[in-house]
């Protein structure tokens, strides 16, 4: 949901961060400059506007034994590769 005053434009990149190397996110759409995954949503109309909500699943698979599945999300704005 985008609980801001603000206009969410063009596209929602949601970039996982903090990811051990032993879990991957199987529906990335590429990975940023710092290496973190992240998963391009397509905004119906080019837009989220304040309080409206869009859906977006997240699919991880783990490539080897190590800590549970731990990560922190970033929420960004825009087209291009962040």
């Amino acid at each position: 949901s985008n609980g801001s005053n603000s206009i969410v434009d063009t596209h929602l990149l949601i970039v996982v961060e903090g990811l051990s190397a032993t879990v991957e996110l199987l529906n990335a759409s590429g990975v940023t400059s710092d290496g973190d995954p992240y998963l391009r949503v397509f905004l119906d109309d080019g837009v989220l506007r304040p309080g409206d909500s869009v859906f977006a699943s997240l699919r991880f698979r783990r490539t080897g034994k190590g800590p549970a599945v731990d990560y922190d999300l970033a929420l960004l704005s825009g087209q291009g590769e962040p």
